[in-house]
């Protein structure tokens, strides 16, 4: 089953404006959720962030929508 946790990140723009936004992530422990998140962020090009917080999430399940082919 899989285990879900919130993970709050800081962005700073260009204007030194910091914002704050909310990722979750499929993973065992929270150590590997943040580290899951520096790596996707990191692969997008981020630059100028910092993982704020990471816990368990209550979110049980995410249905997501069908693939289609085109």
């Amino acid at each position: 089953m899989s285990q879900y946790f919130q993970v709050k990140v800081q962005f700073v723009n260009e204007d030194n404006k910091k914002q704050s936004v909310a990722y979750l992530v499929d993973a065992m422990s929270v150590t590997e959720a943040e580290s899951r998140t520096i790596e996707y962020l990191t692969s997008e090009g981020e630059q100028s962030f910092e993982v704020k917080a990471a816990s368990e999430s209550k979110i049980i399940h995410v249905i997501s929508a069908p693939e289609t082919t085109a």
